[in-house]
């Protein structure tokens, strides 16, 4: 599933490229993950201008003109893809706006489980009030007081499982908790009122440093993720246990990377150095 790097580095491209097109038209090929008809996402979109892109954990949320918001969730396997137009659909490709300008903008999902919804910001607003996420973890929000209240107000619960809460911190997901894990030294498991203060501080500034280094190379494609262009990211090589079952450990102890399942996640992790 594409985790925050992934979806702000989609962001930060349809910023750039389709920020100020306007929808000129709308193609709907498959409709079953939109919060009305297809014929209303048509009316509704058809006319409006592209304002701003902007990202909520691991939602991107379209501004459009006359204060239309659309919300998108990837899911496992969603892509905004940037085309050239008149290229041609595949099967997989849900959504095509079509805009002014030399592209196009398509949503495709081959497992189906991505969304689209239509909203005004007052819709927006109680949307994103009900899923209570926790602070951006790049922003000023995310201190290290709210982190460490955060991770121990979570009593025994595996510290992976409370990484990946969204109400605690927004945005990380299966990949980044392994590897902040791995950053601290800290088993996967361990009790998330456990650690000490010093792992904790390890945790933090590991975290803001992971995920930026991921943005810096357009994300993690260590499966179907693909940017708004089409193309894989580059920090499959920079991961220390993320997919790398029965491999040497990167910091050279003569550990061998093992895979679990945390909270129905598989997980990654150095049985010598994390404890």
């Amino acid at each position: 599933m594409p985790e925050l790097p992934e979806v702000e580095t989609i962001r930060r491209q349809l910023q750039k490229e389709i920020v100020g097109a306007t929808i000129r038209g709308v193609i709907v090929n498959f409709r079953k993950r939109l919060n009305v008809s297809s014929e209303k996402f048509r009316t509704m979109l058809k006319g409006k201008k592209i304002l701003a892109v902007g990202r909520r954990a691991k939602l991107l949320v379209f501004e459009l003109s006359n204060g239309l918001r659309m919300l998108g969730h990837l899911k496992m396997t969603g892509r905004f893809l940037i085309v050239k137009k008149g290229t041609s659909p595949n099967k997989h490709t849900h959504i095509q706006f079509i805009l002014s300008g030399k592209n196009d903008l398509y949503f495709e999902d081959y497992r189906k489980f991505g969304f689209l919804k239509l909203m005004d910001d007052a819709g927006l607003q109680k949307e994103l009030a009900a899923q209570n996420y926790g602070p951006e973890p790049l922003t000023a929000a995310f201190s290290f007081k709210k982190f460490v209240e955060c991770i121990r107000g979570r009593g025994r619960k595996k510290i992976k499982q409370v990484l990946m809460e969204q109400t605690c911190i927004a945005g990380i997901g299966n990949i980044y908790a392994d590897e902040i894990c791995f950053a601290a030294g800290v088993h996967p498991e361990r009790p998330a009122n456990r650690l000490s203060a010093a792992e904790l501080k390890i945790m933090f500034t590991a975290a803001k440093k992971i995920l930026t280094a991921a943005i810096k190379n357009r994300g993690t494609s260590a499966d179907a993720y693909l940017d708004a262009h089409g193309q894989q990211g580059t920090y499959v090589p920079f991961l220390k246990v993320y997919d790398r079952d029965g491999e040497k450990c990167r910091r050279n102890d003569g550990g061998i990377i093992k895979k679990i399942r945390v909270g129905g996640r598989g997980t990654h992790f150095c049985p010598k150095c994390q404890k």
